[in-house]
């Protein structure tokens, strides 16, 4: 069977850190709870998104793996891939329609199945994207946030899952950007408390203007190997329909 990588611009949506803040002491959880809720909102500032992303898979300092995908999105928790290359995975799809709700279609069987809530912490084709970081577009329903830090533009927060939330993380560090009003850096800790991956978004450019990441690379901070995912031909705000997030689409030619 082949594999499937997954992806979404809804990491551009994830928490960040920096490193080298000056330590503050932790807000008011109701305080850190509406900054990541209005976070949440500020992800959501176009109606619809779609672009081509262009992903490399670095390892030993080399370019291991290059593989092309077409996202499109309505708000953060519809998204739609479609894999164009390499051969083995042209043709594969992804489908996100809500937070629960995450599906595949594999070419080489035609069938669509269900990608389980315990397999979503996997990479996939040796990538350092998960399944769980494309579940957790919106942070703000699984995550309590307490203000750590505070350096110029920047502001760090410090997440810990809420008692209902599903994940494999045991907290996220947060970097938010107010010169962007968006997040620009994550750090992710596994279930025993060990950092595993950061996460960075730069080259924020204007879009109908708006700023957005153009590349977004997420390191494995043990190897020091990384995946870099660089956006072009994005559009917006369309008026793409409901009609497309659907499992009927993933049956499509």
């Amino acid at each position: 069977m082949k594999k499937s990588l997954l992806f979404s611009i809804a990491l551009l949506s994830a928490p960040v850190l920096t490193v080298g803040l000056t330590p503050a002491p932790a807000a008011a959880d109701a305080k850190g709870d509406a900054i990541l809720a209005r976070i949440d909102k500020d992800a959501e500032r176009f109606a619809d998104q779609a672009y081509v992303a262009t992903m490399k898979i670095h390892r030993g300092g080399a370019v291991k793996k290059t593989l092309v995908f077409e996202m499109t999105m309505k708000g953060l928790e519809k998204q739609y891939i479609v894999f164009k290359s390499p051969g083995d995975v042209a043709g594969m799809k992804v489908l996100m329609n809500g937070a629960d709700e995450l599906w595949m279609y594999n070419t080489e069987f035609k069938k669509v199945r269900r990608i389980a809530a315990h397999a979503q912490n996997q990479g996939f084709f040796g990538s350092h994207f998960t399944a769980e970081d494309m579940v957790l577009a919106k942070l703000s329903p699984a995550f309590n946030a307490a203000v750590s830090g505070k350096e110029g533009s920047k502001t760090t927060m410090t997440l810990t899952p809420k008692s209902s939330a599903k994940t494999s993380f045991s907290k996220l560090e947060v970097v938010i950007d107010s010169k962007v009003k968006a997040i620009t850096l994550i750090r992710y800790f596994d279930g025993s408390g060990n950092l595993t991956r950061v996460q960075r978004r730069e080259a924020w450019k204007k879009v109908s203007g708006l700023p957005l990441p153009t590349r977004i690379t997420m390191e494995d901070t043990k190897s020091g190997n990384k995946t870099v995912i660089e956006l072009s031909k994005v559009q917006v705000n369309q008026g793409i329909t409901d009609d497309l997030f659907s499992r009927r689409t993933l049956l499509r030619g």
